[in-house]
């Protein structure tokens, strides 16, 4: 519906003043550029301009962005936006257009209100943040994730995003606490599977550190939704054979065998399921995308979904990364293997079933 975007320079402010780690006009742009909007003209005052040209130029140059000059006495064309530099928009505004926009002669500019301002001041920055931690609070599903890693992560994430390092180096990192995890797990004694639970628990907390900087920073993108995906069931398949060993040493041969292979031919053909579905159909590389783009448009009386969405929480990572955590006060962390196994194979079992019932028809319809 936009056909382009005019900037111009509403009146001096602090350039250097960040949002989320980034420069006000840097984060507009970005804001603009992942609403679709390709054509973006500025008209910047002198001091604006020479900030621009050698702070801001060298980041978004690196993501792609081209930006040209509005020429003097040119008006802006007919469907095109004309925004101050200065103003806090995010994304999702754009979903509901008419409440946060105003058109004027087929022009349209961003309407003042409590959620859209100018930035002017760090108490309007502050401001700004603060709308965009409860944006991703408010959209992050699961009552352990929103009440409890939330709160601990984002912090974290608003500290992080200053210093522009990118989310993948982060996720790694949380893959190297998974790896330590699942070292002290192996060490077999009480307080070394205490900490193991512990550093498991942490490197869920830590899951969403890399999400949220790559939202503050707009550098969300699908090789990075892969790695997160490959970080997250890497860590839990490390942390499956710790305690898998643990099953052996304390259960026959016989029964360990054929419980923790049960346990991973399960998790195999469960997360299979949604790996399939993402490599086939979607343009995310999160697991999550599976069931925000299939699962929640299947009817919701077939007693397969209904399981499927019952259990859905308790596969997640913000859940059992806790329970892990709590149980291994038991010093008993072993028994976990058959209770993950009987949960891995009934949800493999289901999604299969659902796949075979529902994907080609959910899909042609798409």
């Amino acid at each position: 519906m936009i056909r382009g975007a005019y900037i111009y320079s509403d009146k001096h402010y602090d350039y250097t003043m960040k949002i989320c780690g980034l420069y006000i006009l840097e984060r507009l742009l970005y804001t603009l550029h992942k609403t679709g909007i390709q054509h973006i003209v500025l008209h910047l005052d002198s001091d604006e301009k020479a900030f621009f040209n050698k702070t801001i130029v060298p980041y978004i140059t690196k993501k792609g962005i081209i930006v040209e000059e509005w020429p003097n006495n040119k008006k802006p064309e007919e469907g095109s936006m004309v925004i101050p530099s200065n103003v806090f928009i995010q994304p999702h505004y754009f979903d509901n257009f008419k409440k946060y926009f105003k058109e004027s002669k087929k022009i349209y500019e961003p309407l003042l209100q409590e959620d859209q301002f100018l930035i002017n001041s760090i108490n309007d920055v502050k401001k700004a943040e603060s709308l965009i931690v409860k944006y991703i609070i408010e959209n992050t599903g699961g009552y352990i994730a929103k009440n409890i890693n939330k709160r601990i992560s984002i912090p974290i994430s608003l500290q992080l995003a200053k210093t522009r390092i990118h989310p993948n180096i982060l996720t790694v990192i949380n893959m190297l606490v998974g790896i330590v995890s699942a070292f002290f797990i192996t060490q077999a004694t009480y307080w070394n599977m205490v900490i193991g639970g512990l550093l498991f628990q942490l490197a869920s907390i830590f899951d969403g550190v890399d999400g949220e900087v790559a939202k503050f920073t707009f550098t969300v993108s699908k090789i990075g939704g892969w790695l997160d995906t490959i970080g997250d069931n890497g860590t839990l398949l490390l942390f499956l054979i710790a305690v898998s060993w643990l099953y052996f040493k304390n259960t026959s041969i016989g029964v360990a065998c054929l419980v923790v292979s049960l346990c991973f031919m399960g998790l195999f053909w469960f997360i299979g399921m949604m790996v399939w579905y993402l490599r086939k159909y979607s343009e995310s590389g999160s697991l999550v995308a599976y069931d925000k783009e299939f699962l929640q448009k299947l009817p919701r009386e077939d007693i397969f979904v209904k399981f499927a969405l019952s259990m859905k929480y308790i596969t997640k990572k913000e859940f059992f990364a806790l329970f892990f955590f709590c149980f291994s006060f038991t010093g008993k962390i072993f028994l976990l293997i058959p209770i993950i196994t009987f949960v891995v194979c009934a949800g493999a079992c289901v999604l299969t079933i659902i796949n075979i019932k529902y994907l080609k028809a959910v899909n042609t319809i798409r």
